[in-house]
């Protein structure tokens, strides 16, 4: 495995690993001395890259970035660099489990709607009783509760911090908070916690194998991601052809050049 094996898309530096490759550098993140930020880019959060430049900083940044989704593989096969595999947090959070079970790292789970946090936690000691998790609380906070939180965070003494807020809040929230909360590691994991808690079942297998778990999202909350996967789909795949055609058409230019 070498970390520095890169991919660059729509401006943004990829991680070029496996699923148990990402696994092992975020472990490997919780022996260093700062906090490092761990966020996963799918074709959403270029979509909105694209009209947030804080938010693109902030992932150029990072310092473990994965391509999650068929859309991003998509992109990197067109632009001529595909991808190892689709590493997204969702299939990447039982094998870190499982990795850190019997250690004695701690997980503070930070995010999602008033109790989803807690059943979380109760959901993870049923199948990881080996994994140590010292705290949790919802995501349904504002500026001035800030404080609050960072405080309950820095005295959990957590060495990962599993943030679900949704994109872009959670990555800049990690950016601006994980360094004051005292933490190894901050990972921003969307709707991982409403998955893990039960609260909305994951697509079946042959679904998320065949790069369709986007419909089966959009099939079980039509209301709230029919804009985000309908109209952003297509938004992303014209930026593929466009980048592609220019890329090509660049290349061709500099192949004729005397």
């Amino acid at each position: 495995m070498n970390a520095s094996n890169r991919v660059d898309l729509f401006g943004i530096s990829i991680h070029d690993v496996t699923l148990p490759q990402a696994v092992k550098l975020i472990l490997a993140s919780l022996d260093g001395e700062k906090a490092a930020c761990v966020f996963f880019v799918n074709a959403d959060c270029v979509n909105l890259a694209y009209r947030d430049a804080e938010y693109k900083a902030i992932l150029r940044d990072g310092d473990l970035v994965f391509a999650d989704g068929v859309g991003m593989r998509l992109a990197a096969r067109a632009f001529g660099a595909p991808l190892l595999d689709n590493v997204n947090g969702t299939d990447l959070f039982p094998e870190l489990c499982e990795a850190l079970s019997g250690s004695s790292r701690r997980i503070f789970l930070l995010g999602g709607a008033p109790g989803v946090a807690e059943q979380l936690r109760e959901r993870m000691s049923d199948r990881w009783p080996g994994v140590v998790i010292c705290g949790a609380h919802h995501g349904y906070f504002n500026e001035q509760d800030n404080e609050r939180v960072i405080a309950l965070i820095r005295e959990s003494r957590a060495d990962l911090l599993l943030v679900a807020m949704g994109a872009p809040r959670q990555e800049k929230w990690i950016a601006a908070y994980a360094e004051a909360a005292g933490v190894r590691a901050a990972m921003g994991v969307g709707g991982l916690f409403n998955f893990y808690s039960d609260r909305i079942p994951r697509a079946p297998r042959w679904m998320r194998t065949t790069g369709l778990e986007w419909l089966h999202r959009l099939w079980m909350e039509p209301a709230r991601l029919w804009r985000r996967y309908l109209i952003g789909n297509a938004i992303f795949l014209s930026r593929i052809v466009w980048l592609s055609l220019f890329f090509r058409v660049t290349a061709k230019r500099n192949s004729i050049q005397p």
